[in-house]
């Protein structure tokens, strides 16, 4: 028995990552069930408008409709996209009342009656035990956070997920950022941040740019 107790911190490094491993490999097999990830891209700034994609899951037997809730302070533009990520099949997507939402009695905490929400209608309500991955896409416009000081362009923004990512418009090169962030360039040599946040607050994010 001691011999045993000796051989197990021994063998420890070998066997840690496999352990390490087990719970990534169960998990691979499912979709993931958090909003981790959100990503934004900025717009020229005279316009204060930025695009957002984030994806998130749905597993509320007998819904029928999904929701993306516009935070206050920022409009969003009628053209928003909602995707089916389990078919392709792009759902038919409208703006609503929060009101209208709060009816449909999906969520444990009402939503402000007069914000606005956009909404995506599934092709049938979710069945038990079934979930349907959805993908969002939509044109903020925001005044007051995304704006010019001088020469320079100002995005300040909350972030709440894990990861978030923001890309610049083209042309623009970093000035500032409040916050730390893996910078680099996306496929069409925009300049990119990757802010994570492992913490269980917000960020508050500042970015500042110029032309280049």
């Amino acid at each position: 028995m001691k011999r045993l107790l000796w051989l197990v911190p021994a063998l420890l490094p070998a066997l840690l990552p496999a352990l390490l491993a087990a719970p990534l490999t169960a998990q691979q097999i499912h979709r993931a069930e958090q909003d981790l990830e959100i990503r934004y891209w900025l717009a020229e700034p005279s316009t204060h408008q930025f695009l957002i994609s984030h994806d998130f899951t749905v597993t509320r037997e007998g819904q029928q409709s999904v929701h993306s809730f516009v935070r206050a302070g920022s409009t969003v533009t009628p053209d928003s996209k909602m995707l089916d990520l389990d078919t392709g099949e792009a759902l038919h997507t409208h703006l609503v009342r929060g009101e209208e939402v709060n009816a449909l009695g999906y969520y444990p905490a009402p939503t402000d009656p007069k914000s606005v929400v956009v909404q995506g209608d599934l092709p049938k309500a979710i069945g038990k035990g079934e979930s349907v991955r959805i993908r969002v896409q939509e044109t903020y416009t925001d005044p007051v956070g995304y704006k010019m000081d001088g020469s320079e362009l100002v995005w300040t923004r909350t972030l709440g997920r894990p990861i978030n990512s923001v890309t610049l418009p083209d042309g623009w090169m970093l000035t500032l950022v409040n916050t730390p962030a893996a910078i680099g360039l996306d496929p069409q040599g925009r300049v990119t941040m990757r802010f994570t946040n492992i913490r269980n607050g917000n960020l508050d994010v500042t970015i500042r740019a110029r032309k280049r």
